[in-house]
């Protein structure tokens, strides 16, 4: 699998980052890990790191990079450690983190991650050798981020500046468009994973999402640009959302969000359904789309306090030839409505159900249904009550209970009324309060979305407009304090 990732970065002139994105995450799912990292040194110490998920308290990752075998986490977790190394050369190190009791000590777990670590590094030699004919520590020298990193391949009319971050089905990198006048805008360009290419559904399900989005025009929506091929790497340009997701922002908090935080978000992210819900076709009659996949994962709050929707990779429209077979269930388990669960036809209610489980969490830290397993959390979103958390006010409570309603036909009748019942009942916080706790909360992160803004290639001809938009997006973003 490194091999095939990494030759992948070779034939679109990308760079070492890239793959290692990729290669953390399918490697993180092979394991069940929520987390890990990939630390490469060079001559004079780390020059290339990657993170997923959260180390936990207590984790410095460029420590852990010298660590081998389990340990024991604050948190209860096990961080499994490796070194990479062939005979004498040190490249760096790669560490998963795996809930779990272990009564072994995780010796199966930890062999796993060994022959991880030993596919990886021989797959990074290759890449240096093939790439440069200097040492490898040179070479990784090389790799290191300066405060204005340039542009590292391209796909398409883009030029690659940078990986964003990895799912299941594909990888986002920030890119830069690139026109007849020069250098353009900043976009978020997401691609299919290498090894899932040649897999037609999977290529028609991206397509699909690609053309949903070109139609979908809201604030509150994640913009669409542009989508193609290039080299048999399917793509998809959209809005560059300078913040966090809405599970990243729970996370960070280690509890629950204040109820006016939580319901702004909510509300906001309720505004862009109603535009997605009310799409009609080029007819005129409604497209009837349902986006089917909510989670706290894609639901984006910036460091300017605006909300955006994003994912609509397996949403569904009235005129979608692309359909999904009976009995075949997609989706997030944990936030599905009892219908999707079931299997059953969906409508725009079942996304409000999955509004109210994304609030719940938001209010108390935990996720409304989680048993620990798939079908038990399934069976108990069809058929278990849920009781009210104390933590969550009635009035705001009486809401949620519509939105959360077994029956569809018991729910609101659309976004757009549900969106003004939590206004009614808790008002939201202001644009202005939600910048300053996503700033707050991730200052690395804002300075480096604010240090991508800056290279926008100054003297270059032709981007003197964009750099001006930029730059007036930056300074409307709150500087953030230490964490």
């Amino acid at each position: 699998m490194a091999d095939d990732i990494l030759e992948d970065c070779l034939e679109r002139g990308l760079d070492l980052d890239a793959g290692l994105d990729v290669f953390l995450t399918q490697c993180a799912r092979m394991v069940h890990a929520p987390a890990g990292f990939v630390s490469l040194r060079g001559t004079r110490g780390p020059v290339l790191t990657r993170v997923l998920g959260d180390l936990g308290p207590g984790v410095d990752v460029f420590q852990a990079a010298h660590w081998t075998g389990p340990r024991r986490l604050q948190d209860g977790r096990m961080l499994f450690c490796t070194r990479l190394k062939l005979g004498k050369l040190e490249l760096g190190g790669l560490g998963l983190v795996v809930e779990g009791r272990f009564d072994d000590g995780g010796v199966l777990v930890m062999k796993l991650v060994e022959a991880i670590g030993e596919q990886l590094d021989t797959a990074v030699l290759g890449f240096l050798a093939l790439t440069d004919g200097r040492g490898a520590l040179e070479r990784l020298d090389d790799l290191a981020h300066d405060d204005t990193p340039e542009p590292r391949g391209r796909i398409g009319r883009y030029d690659v500046v940078t990986p964003l971050g990895t799912g299941g089905m594909a990888q986002v990198l920030v890119a830069r468009a690139r026109g007849p006048e020069g250098l353009g805008r900043l976009v978020a360009l997401k691609r299919i994973l290498p090894h899932l290419t040649a897999d037609p559904a999977i290529v028609q399900q991206f397509l699909d999402e690609a053309r949903i989005g070109l139609r979908l025009s809201h604030p509150n929506l994640v913009h669409v640009y542009d989508f193609g091929e290039a080299q048999g790497a399917y793509y998809i340009a959209m809005e560059l959302v300078r913040g966090v997701d809405l599970d990243r922002l729970i996370r960070s908090l280690k509890g629950p969000l204040e109820p006016a935080h939580a319901v702004a978000v909510v509300v906001q992210a309720l505004h862009g359904l109603h535009a997605a819900h009310s799409l009609r076709g080029e007819d005129g009659a409604p497209l009837q789309l349902v986006h089917r996949d909510l989670s706290p994962h894609n639901l984006m709050v910036g460091f300017d306090g605006r909300v955006k929707v994003l994912d609509f990779g397996v949403a569904k429209a009235r005129s979608q030839r692309t359909v999904t077979l009976p009995g075949i269930v997609k989706g997030k388990p944990l936030y599905m409505s009892p219908e999707q669960a079931r299997g059953q036809r969906l409508d725009a209610r079942s996304d409000l159900f999955a509004m109210g489980l994304i609030l719940y969490e938001a209010l108390t830290g935990k996720r409304a249904f989680d048993r620990g397993d798939e079908l038990a959390s399934m069976h108990a979103i069809c058929d278990e009550r849920l009781p009210r958390p104390h933590v969550i006010p009635q009035p705001l409570w009486d809401v949620m209970e519509v939105a959360l309603a077994k029956r569809p036909e018991a729910r609101f009748g659309g976004a757009q009324e549900m969106a003004d019942r939590l206004a009614d009942v808790c008002t939201p916080a202001r644009d202005t309060e939600l910048a300053r706790l996503t700033s707050r909360h991730f200052p690395d992160r804002l300075r480096q979305f604010n240090q991508l803004d800056r290279t926008e290639a100054a003297g270059r001809p032709g981007v003197k407009d964009a750099q001006a938009q930029v730059e007036t997006l930056v300074r409307a973003a709150p500087r953030g304090a230490a964490r």
